[in-house]
């Protein structure tokens, strides 16, 4: 069994709205559009932890979005609350942004609340001009630049991190189905000696070699990972060694497994895929995951489980191990404005 190495926290001092505003794609690992994004904030310092992404719901239903995550903020109890709506319809961002502020509870400052149009942003302050003030969102911005150079990947929307996430087609698919074909052949007799065993026998060294390797895996590595933690034994066990330290590993690793998983062994592999995702606090990730996985198999329980807990605003730090918390029931939407949370943990250092 290896132990990956730590990776480092992003640092970056976010000064104002315009540094807030550009550093958003780090958040993510996406650039949102059309979107209210809310940041727990916690101690003098206010550091940055559980962060929200809500689709910007028509004008009529903000009371409604704005209970939605006022509630998922309260369940992480912050000291403060960083707002930003990211739409060109301002009227409703404006509307969004103070329904959120009105709707915190006394305990929960409002340390930063802006809405933005991509080119103007607004603050709901006396005086604050009606014109909106200029900003830009460059890619070379200090907290894009430090989030690269730490190693983070950002995407251009969130329509590129479901493409990432999508099942191989093609020439790719009938490479993947001959070698899972081939490595199922040479495995099944092995079963005799207990599933277990035989799996840890290949895995473990398999694992100690590609872990805390950021090269592609091979075709053969993808499959032969993919058969055995088709096994629920071998699923939980690999389940159970992954923590905050490792999760950024397992989450490189399963995402590439997931890039090249064939039927019928998607629910295990994709299950995994976001359960690392989400530890790592890259809750958009694992709920495409969790989403793909249940398409490909609707009984899968580690699915149904999966949906729930990136659903519920559970932060990833309730993870010690064990569980150390239950998952409130998933959203389903609140008269079907709001069909997607995206919830992500505690993160870069960012400091507004």
């Amino acid at each position: 069994m290896t132990t990956p190495p730590v990776v480092p926290p992003i640092v970056f001092t976010a000064h104002d709205v315009p540094d807030l505003l550009a550093a958003v794609p780090t958040f993510f690992g996406f650039t949102p559009t059309e979107s209210l994004v809310a940041v727990a904030t916690h101690g003098e310092r206010r550091r940055f932890g559980f962060r929200l992404r809500l689709d910007v719901p028509p004008l009529e239903a903000v009371p409604e979005a704005a209970e939605v995550v006022v509630g998922h903020l309260a369940r992480q109890e912050p000291d403060g609350v960083v707002l930003l709506a990211l739409s060109r319809d301002v009227d409703t961002a404006a509307a969004l942004v103070r329904a959120t502020m009105d709707a915190l509870p006394a305990e929960i400052e409002p340390v930063v609340c802006a809405w933005a149009d991509g080119e103007r942003y607004w603050e709901p302050f006396p005086g604050f001009p009606a014109d909106g003030l200029p900003y830009e969102a460059s890619p070379h911005h200090r907290s894009i630049v430090a989030a690269i150079a730490a190693g983070q990947e950002l995407l251009p929307d969130r329509e590129a991190l479901v493409a990432r996430m999508s099942a191989c087609e093609g020439t790719v698919r009938a490479r993947m189905q001959a070698v899972t074909d081939r490595v199922v052949r040479e495995r099944v007799g092995r079963l005799a000696q207990g599933v277990l065993p035989a799996a840890l026998a290949e895995l473990d060294p398999l694992l100690a070699d590609v872990l805390t390797c950021d090269d592609r895996l091979s075709d053969e590595a993808v499959a032969v990972i993919a058969f055995w933690v088709s096994s629920i034994e071998v699923r939980d066990e690999l389940w159970s060694r992954m923590d905050h330290e490792s999760a950024h590993h397992w989450s490189r690793l399963l995402r590439d497994v997931s890039a090249r998983v064939v039927a019928p062994f998607e629910p295990s592999v994709l299950s995994l895929t976001a359960f690392a995702s989400w530890l790592e606090g890259h809750g958009t990730q694992a709920l495409i995951a969790a989403e793909r996985a249940q398409a490909a198999d609707p009984s899968y329980s580690m699915a149904e489980l999966m949906l729930e807990l990136v659903t519920s605003g559970l932060p990833p730090t309730a993870w010690l191990g064990g569980w150390t918390g239950v998952p409130s029931p998933p959203i389903q939407g609140v008269g079907g404005h709001f069909p997607r949370v995206h919830v992500r943990g505690a993160g870069p250092d960012e400091r507004p």
